[in-house]
């Protein structure tokens, strides 16, 4: 399968300098010599003004989207929420030596940002209130995160984002054959579960124990020289108050009390803000495929869209769902659980995917999409670099590929290509999402 993948690819860089000549079978004899399951291959591929279908293969059947679903809803976030729409963090004075801290869950808040927040609060503070109302803070929330709680690697969102909710430990060697040293740089309280022997080599398992401490870090395996790990903070709150207090204490400002929740009062006086721009998240989104900021717009804008305190996925889903209503999408070819695509509730036909795209087709957040030699395509389909607009997806067997393609003869297309053959390796499914794509460029 590989070697004829590979194959493929090697051709078309043989011919794409070259006068393309009509194939015999087009896509439909890609598909049929790649060895895919036909049965697990969704594809649609339409005139970008017309809407007429130039190939289908399944594109009535229903599919988890991956991470093509962050294009489908970030349209209505930037719609509801507007591209000047600016993550919000403020500090606020109360005549009682005490503050209040109004949280944004701004996914770009920093530690950094935290310090100066500190230089804000006069030294005689005493109390702090933490409005944390924006986003619902429960854990786990509905959707991919309820379904990934023990994946080591899933990040977590909320109303106390900081850092990117991650941190940081390292792993180092000591005397061969006995245990590696942990050096927990973050302070975070993670409770390590050491395994990993100082050896000649450095092959190291991380997983998160299966019990209700989903603190707990076990490693094993090998270490030969400092090994850093990075991993998802599992509790925000926890995280950020560790944060916080440590940057008032560098300021000599000791508490009385833990920090309390509240809101801004009427009497309670501005003191001072940090903001971060919509264009990074947008980014974030599209070309590196950030499920944190993709998940915490989603809430965002369905806060603002429901005219609701506090954001849910509820408020997301009905602000997605009415976006379909008005622009007669039909609502019968897809399902949504997230902002993301990868909650196994999450489902979409790839004709429903097309016909979203050709809605889109003049929106300026298409501009946005990575071409080939960015974010998720960096080294994919370079020779097409100008002709291609797409978002990729990648979730346990699904790969996907969707987006606008010019052709060699200047022709328009919307696509989507999703490909779930557990046989297929990812790259190989990549492969032939790529040589697909580069049939189309030559051919059509």
């Amino acid at each position: 399968m590989k070697k004829f993948l590979s194959a493929l690819m090697a051709l078309f860089f043989l011919t794409i300098s070259a006068q393309a000549k009509a194939s015999k079978g087009g896509i439909n004899s890609i598909v049929k010599n790649s060895g895919v399951n036909q049965s697990r291959l969704f594809v649609s591929v339409k005139d970008a003004s017309s809407g007429k279908i130039v190939y289908s293969i399944n594109d009535d059947r229903h599919i988890n989207p991956a991470s093509v679903q962050k294009f489908l809803v970030i349209i209505p976030i930037i719609e509801t929420l507007g591209p000047d729409y600016k993550f919000t963090t403020e500090l606020y004075s109360r005549g009682d030596n005490s503050y209040l801290l109004k949280l944004g869950a701004d996914p770009y808040l920093s530690s950094k940002d935290l310090d100066g927040i500190a230089k804000n609060i006069g030294a005689q503070a005493d109390k702090i209130y933490i409005d944390d109302s924006i986003l619902d803070n429960k854990y786990p929330p509905k959707g991919w995160m309820e379904e990934d709680t023990q994946d080591i690697y899933t990040p977590r969102y909320g109303s106390y984002n900081l850092d990117n909710n991650l941190v940081k430990f390292t792993v180092m060697p000591s005397v061969r054959g006995q245990n590696s040293l942990i050096i927990n740089q973050s302070g975070y309280p993670f409770i390590f579960r050491n395994n990993v022997i100082t050896s000649d080599t450095t092959d190291i398992v991380t997983e998160r124990e299966n019990s209700p401490a989903d603190n707990v870090i076990v490693l094993t395996g090998t270490v030969s020289h400092p090994y850093i790990e990075t991993l998802p903070v599992t509790n925000l709150k926890r995280y950020f108050n560790f944060q916080f207090k440590k940057a008032l204490e560098n300021r000599k400002i000791y508490l009385k009390e833990a920090f309390a929740a509240g809101s801004v009062q009427p009497s309670d006086k501005f003191v001072s803000k940090v903001t971060h721009d919509m264009d990074k998240a947008v980014d974030d989104i599209l070309k590196n495929s950030n499920n944190l900021v993709a998940e915490t717009l989603f809430k965002l804008a369905g806060r603002k869209y429901s005219n609701i305190p506090t954001g849910t996925e509820d408020g997301g889903i009905k602000m997605f769902d009415d976006y379909c209503k008005r622009n007669g999408l039909d609502d019968s070819k897809y399902r949504i659980a997230d902002g993301s695509g990868v909650s196994k509730e999450d489902f979409v036909t790839a004709d429903f995917v097309t016909d979203f795209l050709k809605l889109n087709k003049d929106n300026p957040l298409v501009q946005k999409l990575p071409s080939p030699g960015e974010g998720t395509l960096s080294d994919r389909l370079i020779p097409i670099k100008n002709s291609l607009k797409a978002k990729t997806g990648t979730h346990n067997d699904i790969s996907a590929l969707a987006g606008y393609l010019t052709s060699k003869s200047g022709n328009k297309y919307v696509f989507c290509i999703i490909n779930n053959d557990p046989k297929f390796s990812e790259s190989d499914k990549k492969g032939l999402e790529d040589y697909i794509i580069r049939e189309a460029y030559l051919r059509l």
